[in-house]
């Protein structure tokens, strides 16, 4: 009885191993045509992403504040083919870039650099691991855990909703309220 025990035990462990270490967490940005529209509510309020194009493996969103024709432009900013962030664009234009990626579609350790748009780089290494239904990340710079959080995952990978929290320690609940694919 002890042996099959054990032997079912690390049955457990290598599958959830294995389903880890293989889990697909990337946000497949290039499934959702352009005009596609996601809406994601906080306390703060809602924040409407509309994807506007690809080229070359980038896709190009849209941020606003609210939702409909009362929301606010933002900025824009652009995922690779994995959902990964390369780059954010605000409203007065200033870029602020991620080398290789942010590093928020990546399992394990993943380090990249941030160059805002005033000239300062910065370093950031953030550890992200999958969880059932989704991921698990923390993200350090220079003075340490900057920020952490989870998020549940749809079946294109993106975001059903989760939460974060930053040097503040207050968590921030987020929920996806709408998706409307093209």
């Amino acid at each position: 009885m002890r042996h099959m025990i054990a032997a079912l035990t690390l049955t457990l462990i290598s599958t959830f191993a294995t389903t880890s270490a293989t889990a697909d967490i990337s946000w497949r940005a290039g499934e959702m045509g352009n005009g596609s529209v996601m809406v994601m509510k906080d306390r703060s309020g809602a924040m409407t992403h509309v994807k506007r194009g690809s080229a070359g493996g980038v896709h190009l969103f849209d941020l606003y504040a609210g939702q409909g024709s009362a929301a606010e432009f933002l900025g824009s900013y652009k995922v690779n083919a994995r959902g990964e962030v390369t780059e954010t664009m605000a409203i007065d234009g200033a870029v602020t870039r991620y080398t290789p990626h942010r590093c928020n579609r990546t399992l394990g350790k993943c380090q990249f650099t941030v160059t805002h748009a005033d000239g300062y780089v910065e370093q950031r290494t953030r550890v992200t691991e999958a969880v059932r239904g989704g991921l698990r990340y923390w993200e350090y710079g220079a003075d340490g855990l900057m920020a952490e959080g989870a998020m549940q995952l749809d079946q294109l990978g993106a975001s059903k909703g989760g939460w974060k929290k930053g040097r503040s320690k207050r968590k921030t609940r987020t929920r996806r309220i709408m998706i409307a694919l093209k």
